[in-house]
């Protein structure tokens, strides 16, 4: 008997790496992936601007309702002069309200009947009510503040969100109402 097995040849034929068509299909793969997906991290940042306008509606909201309270615990019925809403030193935290009992203004002189009639009663009621809270002015410029303030009729201001300029806060001083605007594509 012959134990003697056929020689086997040893050399390697196991193949290491991709071939061309693996690599053209993963690439493939990948520009599908990234067409579908890149879209949505685009849109990040115009989601974060919408948020950041919501949430300051909504802090201002809060706010016009809180001073709104104040006054009524007060028990006023009417307008009143330098009402304290937060303690600050000085009048920092100090508003004038209108008849309706919402904030109008906060600024000398005294008024017996003070209303929201231009664009400085819009800028003096954002900081006093919005304390630490964004920059306002009566500019568009992103670079000066992230609001201008804007006065578009009687007891009515808007505040454009700079940054992106069809979003904006509108606050109406005859009833309270703030409404966000927060759609910049309407």
């Amino acid at each position: 008997m012959n134990n003697m097995m056929p020689l086997r040849n040893n050399k390697s034929t196991a193949k290491s790496g991709f071939t061309l068509i693996e690599l053209v299909v993963v690439i493939i793969i990948l520009g599908i992936i990234a067409v579908i997906a890149l879209p949505k991290f685009i849109d990040l940042g115009q989601d974060a601007k919408i948020a950041n306008v919501k949430a300051t509606g909504g802090a201002f909201s809060s706010a016009i309702t809180l001073a709104h309270l104040k006054w009524a615990a007060m028990g006023y019925s009417g307008p009143a002069d330098n009402l304290a809403i937060f303690s600050q030193a000085g009048t920092d935290g100090e508003l004038d309200m209108n008849q309706w009992g919402y904030p109008a203004q906060n600024y000398p002189p005294y008024e017996a009947s003070p209303r929201l009639n231009n664009v400085n009663d819009c800028l003096s009621v954002w900081p006093t009510l919005l304390q630490d809270g964004p920059s306002v002015s009566s500019s568009a410029d992103k670079d000066s503040s992230d609001y201008q303030a804007e006065y578009i009729n009687p007891d009515q201001c808007r505040y454009n969100y700079n940054s992106l300029s069809l979003m904006s806060i509108y606050y109406d001083s005859r009833n309270g109402q703030v409404l966000v605007d927060s759609d910049p594509n309407s």
